[in-house]
């Protein structure tokens, strides 16, 4: 197993690291960054244009590399839009056709800030295509109030993968949560589609897509692997400042098999994704991995945050305190991650593809 990350990882976790101090209600509660600000830093530092999924370009940087930049924003706990415009731009690529490609180069330039759109059942949402429009609601968008466009993954008569502009049969309405994520339900009631809008059909787009996630679940895991180092650098300081019965509590077997627990789960989604991360660079996108990767970051992202709500105790529930922004991120990814049942299935169904040799 391949446990380390890229050729330049050290190097873009340093640059990252300055720019999500900037974004980080850790340091600054009252932080507010403007999307299109965040768009035009990402694109002039070139992280929109990190990344090639098609293979195509020799050069780009490995899956490996570009999980620096999230491993940071999850230390720093950065709420941007990053994950979602990388999301497009890599099933835009992955497409490869010359309408996706040209949509590509737009996003990496900042020039149009495209959110997909690709419908989960976890979320009992669909979008179906036919004779020319879109109909049905995706749930939990994120951003989807700043988008330009929208990258629209729809079934229906034929599977598609269509760009279509924020506008007329599309309305986005704001989905308010208790950790003020920016999360949209988008209904679309025959939202015209032209020809020139779709960038693949049938088994291109579904696999565009699926390329797109799984690459992403890699880096939402690299984010929930940086918070988790983060959330455990404050759990242990607090463990040893915090004095009971003559002494600090980090003293006591007990906390310190929480701060333990919290280590490991942390620690151990950073090797999921690693190692995920290494298998797709060599151009394989191993379903067995994705699943469990899933299904590691989301249990961890509960359990660290269990961990240390159970060292903090009550003060870890007050507004003053940082930790309860890490419970209110971390339910925010369980939900990106899926259902463990969904989780579950997909690792037994490509085990049972490997093992009978239907991947052959």
């Amino acid at each position: 197993m391949n446990l380390a990350w890229g050729e330049d990882f050290d190097v873009l976790a340093e640059v990252s690291r300055s720019v999500f101090a900037r974004y980080s209600p850790l340091e600054n509660r009252s932080n507010t960054v403007a999307f299109a600000d965040q768009v035009a830093q990402f694109a002039e530092l070139g992280w929109l244009s990190l990344g090639d999924p098609s293979g195509k370009d020799a050069d780009s940087a490995s899956l490996g590399t570009i999980a620096a930049v999230f491993v940071e924003m999850g230390r720093a706990l950065a709420a941007t839009p990053l994950l979602e415009l990388t999301m497009a731009r890599d099933a835009a690529l992955a497409a490869g056709t010359e309408e996706s490609r040209n949509l590509a180069e737009q996003i990496g330039s900042g020039s149009a800030a495209v959110i997909p759109v690709f419908p989960s059942a976890d979320w009992n949402s669909a979008v179906a295509y036919q004779d020319g429009f879109l109909n049905g609601v995706a749930l939990a968008v994120g951003y989807a109030g700043d988008a330009d466009r929208f990258l629209v993954h729809a079934g229906g008569t034929e599977n598609v993968l269509a760009v279509v502009p924020a506008g007329p049969g599309i309305t986005v309405e704001e989905m308010p949560n208790m950790g003020g994520h920016h999360m949209f339900a988008l209904t679309f009631d025959r939202a015209a589609v032209a020809d020139s809008a779709i960038v693949a059909r049938g088994s291109t787009a579904d696999g565009a897509v699926e390329t797109a996630e799984s690459r992403c679940a890699v880096l939402r895991a690299s984010q929930v692997h940086g918070a988790g180092l983060r959330l455990l650098d404050m759990t242990v300081l607090y463990a040893q400042q915090r004095h009971q019965f003559g002494g600090p509590i980090g003293r006591f077997q007990a906390v310190q098999y929480l701060c333990t627990d919290l280590a490991i789960a942390a620690h151990l989604t950073g090797v999921h994704a690693r190692s995920t991360a290494a298998a797709i660079d060599a151009g394989v996108i191993p379903q067995p991995h994705i699943g469990l990767l899933r299904r590691q970051a989301a249990k961890a992202a509960q359990e660290m945050v269990h961990s240390s709500h159970e060292v903090h105790a009550g003060i870890g529930y007050m507004v003053e305190s940082n930790v309860h922004l890490f419970t209110n991120a971390a339910k925010r990814w369980q939900f990106d991650f899926g259902s463990q049942a969904r989780n579950s299935a997909d690792i037994t169904s490509a085990l049972e593809r490997i093992y009978t040799g239907a991947d052959r």
